[in-house]
C-alpha cells in the first residue's frame, strides 16, 4: 500500500483511512506551482494554492477555471446524435403553431427540464401540457395511457424528458399510432433505444462519452438551444417579435445539476456558476417564493440548491403530489407561486416526520448487514422516501446500499445509491437483462428497479458478485481524501473565501477537507431533533473555534468525540465554513471524522 497515510492514519474513528489528495505532479512541482499562484494572486492563502497546484491548477489555467464560460465550454447542439432530428421537429412545432405534450420524470432534474421546456414553448406562443407521473399508481417513467391522454389533448407531438430511454414497449405502442416522440434523457441506454422519433442522450452507447456527466435539464437546454438556432434559420424571429434569452434560465439547469448530483466538472460548472447568478436577479417567481420560505435570504449558493429548495420540490413527487415542482418552476404569477411553495414546505415537513421513523429501523438493520452491497427491505416502508434512506446509509457505512418497500402485490420499489468506482447503474442493468428484477436503471451512483420478494436473496448475491468484480475481489477500505493541515488559528474567512472561487463543490469536484491535527475537545453537547447532532469547542493551543458533527449522535464518530471531551487529543478531518449564526468573522468546522493521535504533529 502506497505511503500516503496522513499522520499514518490507517484507521480513524469511523475506520477510514485517511488519505493525501493525489495529483499527478510531484511535491516539488506542486511547491512551485504554489508559490507561482501566490505570486500571481495578493490575497491567496498558501494552502489554497497548493490544493490548487495539487489538481492541476497552474496560473495559465486559473483564470478560466475561476470564471468558467459558456460560450468556452458549451458543445455544438450538433455534437449529438438526433439533436439535429430533435431540434428541427420541435421547430416545425413552432412554425405550425401545433401544441406539444411533455412527459418528465418526478425529482427535481424531471421537474426542471420539464419546466424548462415549458417555459420557453410557452414564451413563443406553443401551448404545452405537460404529465408528471404519479410515483405510487405509475411508477418510474412513460406509461402508454398518459402518452394517450397527451395526445387526446391536443398534442401533435410527445417529448420525454429526465426519461424514455428504457421505455421500449410503452414507445414502440405510441409508434403505432403514427405520434412521433422526442426522447430526452441521460440515464446509461441499453445496446437498443427505444423506438421514437429522434433519442437524444449523451449516454447513448453510440455517443462518445464527452458529455455523459449532464443531467437531463442541461440536456433539455441544449435541445432548445437547437431549436433557436434552427428557427433562427428559417427566419422566424424578427426584431419584434426576438428568440428568448436561453439564458435566462440557468438558475433551473443550475437546481437540477445540483440536486441530480451529477459531476461537477467541465460545462457543469458553468452551468451552476453562472446558473446561481441568474438565480440571484429572482427572475422566476417560482424559485424566488421557494427561497424565501426555505429562508435563503442570502445569495443562493450549492448549499442552498441541494438541501434547502431540492428536498421542498423533491417532497412533492415523494408524496405523490408529482406535478406541483413543475407547476411551481413554471409558474408565472408571483401570488400563485407563493401558494405552490407553501404546499411543497408542508410536503418537506410530512416528508422529513416520514423520514426520521424509516432511519432509525434502516440504520439498525444496515448494522447488521454483512454484505458488501446493503440491501435492506420492509413492507411498511414509505416508497416516496427511500431514495433519502439509501443515501444516508452509503454515507453511513461507505457501501452501495439499496433500499426496497414491499408492496402487498409481492413486487418491490428500490432506491439505490452507490460509492465511487461501483458502476451502481450497469449493475442494475444487468440485473435485469439476467431476469434478476423486474426493470430498473440509472447512472454510476444513483439506481431505481422494482423486483419480486422470492428474488431478494438471488439479487443480493448479485450485486456482492459484481461488486467484488468491479474491485478485482478486495474490499475497499473507506478512504477520506484530506488537501491540508490548518492549525486553529489558519481557519480564517480568506479560507472560504477562495473556496467559493474554486466551487461549486459535490460529485467528481470534491470540496477540500482539512486536518486540524492534536486538538482538544471541550463543551461537547448533543444538539438539534433527538440531540442528532454534536456541538463542541476545539483547542490547539493556536486558538478555539466551534465545530458541530452533523448526524453524530451514536456513531463512532459520536462516540469518539464523547471521549474525548476529557481534555484528551485528536486529530479532526472535516470542512471549514463560516459561522452564520454568529456572523462578522467567525469561522466553524463541519467535522466529518477523528483519529486518536499516532504520530508527531506533520503532514506525512
Amino acid at each position: 500500500m502506497a505511503n500516503d497515510a496522513i499522520f499514518g492514519i490507517e484507521e480513524s474513528a469511523s475506520g477510514a483511512r485517511w488519505i493525501k489528495a493525489k495529483s499527478t505532479l510531484s511535491a516539488s512541482e506542486i511547491d512551485r506551482h504554489a508559490a507561482a499562484l501566490v505570486e500571481t494572486f495578493d490575497d491567496l492563502p498558501l494552502p489554497i494554492a497548493r490544493i490548487m497546484a495539487t489538481r492541476g491548477l497552474d496560473k495559465n489555467k486559473i483564470e478560466a477555471y475561476l470564471e468558467p464560460r459558456l460560450r468556452d465550454l458549451l458543445p455544438n447542439p450538433s455534437h449529438f446524435k438526433d439533436l439535429d432530428r430533435a431540434a428541427d421537429r420541435l421547430a416545425d412545432c413552432v412554425e405550425d403553431r401545433a401544441p406539444i405534450g411533455i412527459f418528465g420524470d418526478y425529482d427535481v432534474d424531471g421537474a426542471a427540464a420539464a419546466a424548462l421546456l415549458l417555459t420557453v414553448m410557452r414564451q413563443i406562443g406553443i401551448v404545452c401540457d405537460v404529465h408528471i407521473p404519479n410515483r405510487f399508481s405509475e411508477g418510474y417513467g412513460p406509461n402508454v395511457d398518459a402518452l394517450m391522454a397527451l395526445e387526446a389533448k391536443g398534442a401533435t407531438l410527445l417529448v420525454t424528458v429526465d426519461c424514455g430511454i428504457a421505455a421500449h414497449k410503452p414507445l414502440a405502442a405510441v409508434a403505432e399510432t403514427g405520434m412521433d416522440v422526442i426522447v430526452i434523457d441521460h440515464h446509461i441506454a441499453g445496446p437498443g433505444l427505444p423506438k421514437a422519433h429522434s433519442v437524444v442522450n449523451p449516454n447513448r452507447l453510440d455517443e462518445d462519452g464527452t458529455y455523459g456527466y449532464l443531467c437531463a435539464t442541461s440536456m433539455v437546454f441544449i435541445v432548445i438551444a437547437g431549436m433557436l438556432r434552427s428557427l433562427r434559420q428559417r427566419g422566424y424571429f424578427t426584431a419584434s417579435s426576438p428568440a428568448p434569452d436561453l439564458l435566462n434560465h440557468l438558475d433551473l439547469v443550475a437546481l437540477a445539476t445540483i440536486c441530480d448530483v451529477v459531476p461537477l466538472i467541465g460545462l457543469n460548472r458553468a452551468f451552476v456558476r453562472q446558473g446561481l447568478k441568474v438565480m440571484a436577479q429572482r427572475l422566476h417567481p417560482g424559485l424566488a417564493k421557494l427561497a424565501d420560505i426555505a429562508g435563503v435570504s442570502n445569495a443562493p449558493n450549492v448549499y442552498a440548491l441541494g438541501f434547502l429548495l431540492g428536498p421542498r420540490i423533491n417532497a412533492a413527487g415523494r408524496l405523490g403530489a408529482s406535478d406541483l415542482g413543475v407547476q411551481l418552476l413554471s409558474a408565472n404569477d408571483p401570488e400563485i407561486a407563493a401558494v405552490l411553495a407553501l404546499k411543497l414546505d408542508d410536503l418537506n415537513r410530512e416528508r422529513r416526520q416520514i423520514e426520521e421513523a424509516v432511519e432509525v429501523v434502516a440504520m439498525d438493520q444496515a448494522e447488521l448487514s454483512p454484505h458488501h452491497v446493503i440491501i435492506l427491505v420492509d413492507d411498511d416502508w414509505h416508497e416516496g422516501i427511500i431514495g433519502i434512506i439509501a443515501g444516508r446509509v452509503r454515507a453511513r457505512f461507505g457501501k452501495p446500499a439499496m433500499i426496497i418497500s414491499m408492496g402487498p402485490d409481492g413486487i418491490g420499489k428500490g432506491s439505490a445509491r452507490g460509492i465511487v468506482g461501483f458502476r451502481l447503474g450497469n449493475a442494475v442493468i444487468a440485473a435485469h437483462q439476467a431476469g434478476i428484477i423486474e426493470g430498473g436503471g440509472g447512472h454510476d451512483m444513483a439506481a431505481g428497479f422494482s423486483l419480486r420478494a422470492s428474488r431478494i436473496p438471488q439479487f443480493q448475491a448479485f450485486m456482492d458478485e459484481r461488486f467484488l468484480a468491479e474491485f478485482n475481489g478486495v474490499v475497499p477500505q473507506v478512504s477520506h481524501t484530506a488537501s491540508a493541515v490548518l492549525s486553529v488559528a489558519g481557519c480564517q474567512p480568506v479560507i472560504t473565501d477562495w473556496l467559493d472561487k474554486l466551487g461549486p463543490f459535490g460529485s467528481g469536484n470534491a470540496e477540500p477537507r482539512f486536518v486540524l491535527p492534536d486538538c482538544r475537545v471541550k463543551s461537547a453537547r448533543r444538539i438539534g431533533v433527538n440531540g442528532a447532532h454534536l456541538s463542541c469547542r476545539l483547542d490547539d493551543g493556536s486558538g478555539m473555534i466551534n465545530a458541530i458533527a452533523f448526524q453524530a449522535s451514536g456513531t463512532a464518530l459520536g462516540k469518539a468525540l464523547g471521549a474525548a471531551s476529557d481534555g484528551r487529543y485528536l486529530h479532526i478531518l472535516g470542512r471549514i465554513r463560516r459561522d452564520l449564526f454568529r456572523g462578522g468573522s467567525a469561522m466553524q468546522i463541519e467535522i466529518e471524522d477523528v483519529a486518536v493521535p499516532k504520530l508527531a504533529a506533520g503532514y506525512s
